[in-house]
């Protein structure tokens, strides 16, 4: 992880492999990221994947509780790491400018003050956000999930969710 001016953070997106993460964490003061608003867009790595059994699926987002024993009183928000870089990198190409196209990038936290503030972020980078409610929630956006690797338009979404649920 790159220095930081403590005064001025707020949030933090924590992508890559978690073994990754948690050895950039133990290299932090933990009281330096007090209730920090953590951006959880952690993806396994192709041996994590394969080291799991359909009786027991990796669920990334269902195991973001770890992230709580490295910092004290996160605030966690699971998204973007269900999207795929060829969406986000269309994005900066700036072949989705029109807002009936507008990515919608789904998200999941109990926290919901942290929910609106990592939906404005999401706005100022040009995506939509579409909150999936609970953390708990969060287990369609991990590998082998429904929403896993899906790049959606809100519309899209709303169908994806609505089939989800049952009322599709």
């Amino acid at each position: 992880m790159p220095p930081y001016n403590d005064e001025l953070l707020d949030l933090v997106i924590l992508a890559g492999s978690r073994s990754g993460v948690e050895a950039d964490l133990a290299n932090i003061s933990g009281e330096s990221l007090q209730s920090l608003i953590v951006v959880d867009a952690i993806t396994p790595t192709a041996n994590e994947v394969d080291g799991c059994s359909p009786e027991t699926p990796l669920s990334i987002g269902a195991e973001s509780a770890w992230i709580a024993t490295m910092i004290p009183e996160p605030r966690i928000v699971r998204a973007f790491a269900s999207v795929p870089v060829d969406a986000f990198a269309a994005l900066l190409a700036g072949s989705a400018s029109d807002a009936a196209t507008r990515l919608a990038v789904p998200l999941a936290g109990d926290d919901g003050d942290a929910k609106a503030l990592v939906g404005a972020f999401m706005r100022e980078i040009g995506v939509e956000p579409f909150d999936l409610g609970a953390l708990r929630s969060a287990d369609v956006l991990d590998p082998g999930g429904p929403l896993w690797g899906k790049a959606l338009t809100e519309v899209e979404m709303l169908e994806a969710v609505g089939w989800l649920s049952g009322d599709g």
